[in-house]
């Protein structure tokens, strides 16, 4: 099948819900402002709805060739929500689950900290590290280490974060510019800089931070939140949010996702401009003539430049 219709059949799934790679994504359900417990997205629906697992319990997603492809980005938030489904119900199986992806993670992680996000399925247009796996890995190998104990997860964690602060120039995934600190989940010589990405990468590195105190994460993360506080206006187009930095309208999906991302924000931090865009795009949301507008604008974004799109489920 033409790759192009391909990439129309999936955003069509994505936007009527069809697609676990778009599934609802609220606010999580048991994280702690202080506390490392629960993921600060839900995240349950992910395991809930997946059914493409291995003979290992490992999601396997789809790419536009028909080949199974491993993706560390859907495997890890496969792990967290079952995490949060083990806090919620108790169930040792949701357990079992998480400490199982934990593991395949583990196993995954490279020399220098990173796994490889994008190579590996792939795709060519961006560096194969991204700021959002390693902050949503970070997230769930501290949950691992808090209930196990097991240091392989701790020093795993404290890997993943810092090779996420390496410089983009030095094959990090954070980019310095001007005193401003941008997490970047597809790291390429002129940066995008999706905007749920970088939140998820900022829920690792807080995560990290609760459980060393370091200042050397304190200082990256409080730098990090003053940045997007910025730049968040860039992502606002007077009608709906934005995916990035380069213009691309955000899907129904991503745009529910940003607001919740950013109410969790504004919950843990109290900084105004969080929840100012999150109601701004909520109101959005409930004016019909702007979500249709928007949702037109994205369908013919995606039809004139689909960009590389290598998962279709």
């Amino acid at each position: 099948m033409n790759k192009r219709v391909q990439m129309i059949k999936k955003w069509i799934s994505m936007l009527f819900g069809k697609n676990v790679l778009a599934v609802q994504q609220g606010m999580g359900k048991k994280y702690s402002k202080t506390k490392i417990t629960g993921y600060y997205n839900d995240l349950t629906n992910k395991v809930l709805f997946t059914t493409n697992l291995d003979e290992n319990g490992i999601p396997v997603n789809l790419s536009y060739n028909g080949k199974k492809v491993y993706f560390p980005t859907a495997i890890v938030q496969y792990g967290l929500g079952a995490y949060d489904l083990y806090l919620l119900t108790s169930d040792k199986s949701y357990y079992d689950k998480f400490i199982n992806i934990t593991n395949w993670l583990l196993n995954d992680q490279e020399k220098n900290g990173g796994w490889d996000a994008f190579e590996r399925i792939g795709q060519t247009d961006c560096n194969k590290y991204s700021a959002m796996t390693q902050g949503e890995c970070t997230s769930i190998l501290i949950r691992a280490y808090l209930q196990t104990n097991d240091s392989r997860y701790y020093e795993a964690a404290i890997k993943a974060t810092d090779f996420m602060l390496k410089p983009v120039q030095e094959g990090g995934t954070t980019r310095y510019l001007n005193k401003k600190i941008y997490f970047e989940e597809y790291v390429k010589s002129e940066p995008d800089l999706v905007l749920n990405g970088w939140i998820f990468a900022i829920f690792g590195l807080l995560d990290l931070y609760k459980l060393t105190k370091e200042d050397k994460y304190k200082t990256a993360l409080q730098s990090s939140i003053y940045t997007l506080k910025t730049e968040l206006s860039k992502y606002d187009t007077g009608y709906w949010s934005c995916y990035d930095q380069s213009g691309k309208i955000g899907s129904p999906f991503y745009h529910d996702l940003h607001i919740a991302q950013l109410k969790v924000l504004y919950d843990l931090f109290e900084i105004n401009e969080f929840n100012y865009y999150a109601i701004k795009w909520s109101n959005y949301q409930k004016n019909i003539f702007k979500k249709s507008f928007a949702i037109s604008k994205k369908a013919f974004q995606k039809i004139i430049t689909p960009g590389q799109t290598i998962i279709i489920k």
